[in-house]
């Protein structure tokens, strides 16, 4: 080897010294904290490692988890985070179990490791299923998140309990459970984008005004279809309004395994994700995970995940315009069109991340596809004609019935007064896009200031894009909690290792500027690539598994 002159010298110097700190800079703690297996293949196969590879991480996306009280410092959660409210009624305190035995309270709704004999909750899971690091008890594999960076603000609905997939436990206040209404209006109130339902309720009338009033402002609202295999629901989708699972224009989901097959025929269900053969928890006293089937709580919980990767890759789209997208490319489906299984087990098929994150989805109208689906379909059966839209005979009725209109020929749907509200909005929305392309054609500028969701949030004192400011989170006022999140465990742990790392990238980066100086005559220093940015993610709470 020959001589170094003494520029080259003091270029190799710094070069090498650079390569130092690149590592050193590479080298920071992940918040994926684990090597991902066979449990996390709705990870590894669907597209969700690529999209973090690429950036998109749910940055900047609010996700609303309506479920059961949460394990707030499971480790795989713990640190991310996760705040929870707990929205009562009448400025009350707290609610109480049925028996009195247990009380949940606003100041601080969630649980600890351990209390109740609980490790694991049914809403901590489904919530680790969107932003978990895969962190589990003592060192052991938890559950990973398919959207790190996303916000999660847990709502809950129940108290935990050890059987995470049967009816939860209800939570009271002077004998009334915790609104639902309430809660969704609170999640709406508070930015979130994306509203996670892995549950479902029947004869909840209180729903269809919040529900609707979600759509108006633009929220995607999700939820789990359920594992019932004796309900195999409408004999097309048209919605059933008195169930939270099936509501129209929310996503009901069911589960599939790797290979994209379900065996259920469910005329309610819109949208297949992962959710069998995936790392889980058997009950909530159980501190290790295994692959089990999650049934689709869990495939509700990961599609909610994806759709926040979509929104924080096309933050400009519309809720409506993203399940426009959604609907037009599922897996399988080259039409360019929405395609409804009419053998009615995979509503419009599974969904697929990569071409979401590929098509920007704001080429669509702003109407949500599945509140049209229902009442256009809906208007096509003389059985189901005017559930949405006529109230004419009704008197002073306020629930009535379809003629029969299941798969097996024995069941109807009922229908409150109030869903007439499911009508209208479809019409808004239509009119509002009618209006948008009008101001297209004669040339207008910001014609999306007409569409239904920038409309419908000025009504709900939202922003635009379907991000709403966080109006309501302050304080603790009228019996609403503000989020409270409980700090990782390990945080304080980490702190001297963040400040050595801090102190010795420190120090490097002054050894090469001095090396530099000293190398003036060569060709300076190389610059040190910037790193990627690091990825950081009732009737029976839980369809059950």
């Amino acid at each position: 080897m020959g001589r170094l002159t003494q520029g080259k010298r003091g270029t190799a110097f710094c070069s090498a010294v650079a390569a130092v700190c690149a590592v050193v800079l590479c080298w920071v703690p992940s918040a994926l904290a684990v090597e991902l297996n066979e449990g996390d293949w709705y990870i590894t196969k669907t597209g969700v490692r690529d999209a973090w590879d690429q950036g998109v991480t749910g940055k900047g996306v609010k996700v609303a988890v309506l479920d059961s009280q949460i394990v707030s410092d499971y480790p795989a959660i713990a640190g991310k985070g996760v705040a929870s409210k707990l929205v009562l009624r009448e400025g009350a305190s707290s609610c109480k179990s049925t028996d009195g035995t247990r009380t949940m309270r606003v100041s601080n709704p969630s649980l600890r490791t351990g209390e109740e004999g609980l490790y694991m909750t049914h809403g901590t899971e489904m919530t680790a299923y969107i932003v978990g690091n895969g962190s589990g008890y003592d060192g052991s594999r938890g559950l990973v998140g398919v959207a790190q960076d996303a916000q999660a603000t847990h709502y809950p609905m129940t108290f935990g309990v050890a059987n995470l997939f049967g009816l939860q436990t209800a939570c009271e206040v002077n004998g009334n459970v915790i609104g639902f209404g309430d809660t969704v209006r609170a999640a709406v109130a508070d930015g979130n984008r994306v509203i996670n339902m892995s549950w479902h309720s029947e004869d909840n009338n209180e729903a269809v005004e919040a529900l609707v009033e979600a759509m108006r402002a633009g929220v995607v609202i999700v939820s789990a279809a359920g594992n019932n295999t004796k309900d195999s629901g409408p004999r097309d989708y048209v919605g059933e309004p008195t169930k939270t699972n099936r509501f129209p224009g929310l996503v009901a989901v069911n589960m599939v395994d790797a290979s994209g097959v379900t065996t259920r025929r469910d005329g309610g269900v819109t949208l297949l994700a992962p959710g069998d053969d995936i790392n889980g928890y058997a009950r909530g006293d159980a501190r290790n995970a295994s692959v089990t089937s999650g049934g689709s709580s869990a495939a509700s919980a990961i599609a909610s995940g994806m759709l926040a990767l979509v929104m924080s890759k096309w933050p400009d789209a519309t809720g409506n315009q993203v399940l426009q997208s959604v609907v037009h490319h599922t897996q399988g489906n080259t039409s360019g069109e929405p395609v409804f299984d009419k053998e009615l087990r995979s509503g419009f098929g599974v969904i697929d991340l990569p071409k979401l994150l590929a098509v920007d989805p704001s080429q669509y109208p702003d109407i949500n596809p599945l509140l049209e689906a229902a009442v256009v379909n809906s208007e096509k059966y003389e059985e189901t004609k005017g559930m949405y839209t006529d109230r004419s005979g009704w008197g002073d009725h306020q629930i009535a019935n379809t003629q029969v209109f299941d798969l097996d020929g024995s069941s109807h749907i009922d229908v409150q007064r109030e869903a007439s509200l499911v009508g209208e909005e479809y019409e808004r929305q239509k009119d509002a896009w009618a209006r948008v392309e009008r101001c297209r054609a004669d040339g207008g500028a910001d014609c999306m200031q007409y569409s239904a969701t920038r409309t419908g949030q000025g009504a709900s004192s939202s922003s635009s894009g379907g991000q709403s400011s966080s109006s309501k989170a302050d304080g603790a006022r009228d019996g609403v909690s503000s989020p409270t999140a409980v700090p990782s465990s390990s945080s304080s742990n980490h702190l001297w290792l963040w400040l050595a790392v801090g102190a010795g990238v420190a120090a490097l980066i002054a050894l090469i500027v001095v090396a530099c100086l000293f190398a003036r005559r060569g060709r300076g220093c190389a610059t040190v690539a910037s790193m990627p940015a690091n990825v950081s993610g009732m009737h029976g709470v839980g369809g059950g598994r």
